[in-house]
């Protein structure tokens, strides 16, 4: 097998056990193979040295070391056509501005605002804030949000050349700004503030999602919400969002738990093959609903998205399919069920985790198959529309859950699909303080016994394709968003993709 270029170089000043060793580490995760490192104060570059490479970092982190970074020479590739992402101390320093190291204790929460949608910012609009900032640095524990600080540059000019790009919500000064230079460009980011993105990270979620954005490979789908909504403004969301778009249908669904109704979106041919989706059955694993509220909007707005017939094919959507739980953060519903262990699907050979099992158990089955609300009514959807594909969000870790029957080959289709779309994408932290890896789909189940699951019970109605997708989440805030509404839709149009291909849909 041929070996990767590398075509992305750091110059950076070496320091052991600093945030420049982090940077790199990181990176070499996110694009294995594809890193060079320089230690610019052994070496020095030159225009035609760093020609080979598609994008330079650059990062300072010894103020001293700074006389010794041959800027002229990262100024000239990019003159060239080269990209480059600087941090703020050096191109503050080479463009004769001023750099501020603002420390905030903890009397506010330092973010940037996005001040202009463009290729590096896909995913945020204008106005949106992006959590940003770092704590007290080299502490055995940088998790502590007491000590906050955010790097920013002052009295920026703009003009047709150079551009803010985001904000500080501290002081006004730029955090992010885009330097047109000939051919090419800098954009400059305040990278050292962020420490490395541990899972339930405010200031460093997105601390990659840029460059990622500026290599082309970050964001494609995916939108950033600004707030976690209730139920009832999530269905005001969806009925903003049917109003829009007339081929997307608001249907009411029935009542849930605490009397609620559950709403779905209905899209394309109801005679056609259908795409069923759902989020949220525990109500705790909220961000997946956003992904699927944004997945209408996408095949709402561009019903042949990446040259997909999906007219060939019916969508029915419930983002929230646990009302109660979803606004009180709960597993379970209002009654104390766990409506994944509650379908008519093997329910009595369900084995007892409990000493006596008792609503609001961590698996309470209810007191007999389908004894809830919801779970009816999603099983009645299973039943009148016979979906071909059943896809169930969840959140724990990054992984695949097939039933205990059906297609295996377009269940392992549709993860090879998943797989190579998000490859070199997005870096996370595994949930519990686990390593960091890519967001992937990689781990995929082995089929095993029936259980009383959504998936287990729409493989037993005929679903050739019925899966639960495990992805990371529960956090606390919105701040990661993106990645995961980005992820959703990724997953659900290599659903598609794999259908519309499969023989299923050629029979």
């Amino acid at each position: 097998m041929a070996r990767k270029r590398k075509d992305i170089l750091i110059l950076a000043d070496s320091t052991p056990g600093h945030a420049r060793s982090r940077l790199a580490a990181d990176l070499d995760i996110l694009y294995p193979d594809r890193v060079a490192k320089i230690d610019f104060t052994a070496t020095r570059t030159t225009a035609a040295s760093l020609a080979p490479y598609a994008c330079v970092i650059t990062e300072v982190g010894n103020g001293a070391n700074l006389p010794r970074l041959n800027y002229r020479s990262v100024t000239a590739y990019a003159r060239q056509g080269g990209q480059v992402m600087s941090c703020l101390f050096e191109y503050a320093e080479n463009r004769g501005l001023r750099l501020s190291k603002t420390h905030v204790l903890d009397r506010v929460r330092p973010a940037m605002q996005i001040d202009v949608e463009c290729d590096v910012t896909r995913g945020f609009a204008a106005g949106d804030r992006v959590w940003w900032f770092g704590c007290i640095e080299n502490t055995a524990d940088t998790r502590y949000e007491n000590q906050m600080h955010q790097r920013q540059v002052m009295g920026v000019r703009e003009s047709d050349r150079v551009r803010i790009l985001a904000t500080s919500n501290l002081n006004h000064a730029a955090v992010m700004i885009e330097e047109k230079v000939g051919k090419g460009r800098i954009v400059a980011l305040d990278m050292l503030s962020p420490g490395r993105p541990y899972f339930n990270s405010h200031g460093a979620t997105n601390k990659y999602l840029f460059l990622a954005n500026m290599l082309g490979s970050g964001v494609r789908h995916g939108k950033h919400y600004r707030k976690r909504l209730s139920y009832d403004e999530f269905v005001d969301a969806m009925a903003d969002l049917a109003r829009a778009y007339p081929d997307l249908t608001l249907q009411n669904e029935g009542p849930c738990s605490d009397g609620r109704d559950m709403w779905s979106f209905s899209l394309g041919d109801e005679a056609k093959p259908t795409l069923y989706v759902g989020a949220s059955i525990h109500g705790w694993e909220w961000e997946n609903s956003y992904g699927i509220l944004r997945l209408a909007e996408v095949l709402a707005e561009k019903p042949d998205v990446e040259g997909l017939d999906t007219s060939r094919l019916h969508f029915k959507l419930m983002p929230i399919q646990n009302p109660w739980g979803h606004d009180h953060f709960t597993r379970q519903n209002a009654r104390g069920v766990d409506l994944n262990r509650n379908f008519d699907c093997a329910w009595e050979d369900l084995p007892q985790v409990q000493d006596v099992a008792t609503p609001w158990d961590y698996n309470y089955q209810g007191a007999r198959p389908a004894s809830e609300r919801e779970t009816r009514i999603i099983q009645g959807i299973v039943e009148r529309h016979r979906p071909v594909c059943v896809i169930d969000f969840h959140t724990a870790d990054y992984g695949l859950v097939r039933p205990y029957r059906g297609d295996q080959a377009l269940v392992d289709a549709i993860q090879a699909n998943v797989k190579a779309r998000l490859k070199d994408r997005f870096l996370c932290q595994r949930p519990s303080s686990g390593p960091f890896q890519q967001v992937n789909m990689d781990y995929i189940s082995k089929p095993a016994g029936p259980r009383p699951y959504l998936i287990d019970y729409a493989a037993r109605e005929g679903a050739a394709a019925a899966f639960v997708i495990e992805m990371s989440g529960n956090r606390d805030d919105v701040h990661a968003l993106v990645m995961n509404v980005d992820t959703v839709v990724e997953i659900c149009l290599a659903a598609t993709q794999e259908c519309l291909v499969g023989a299923i849909m050629n029979s």
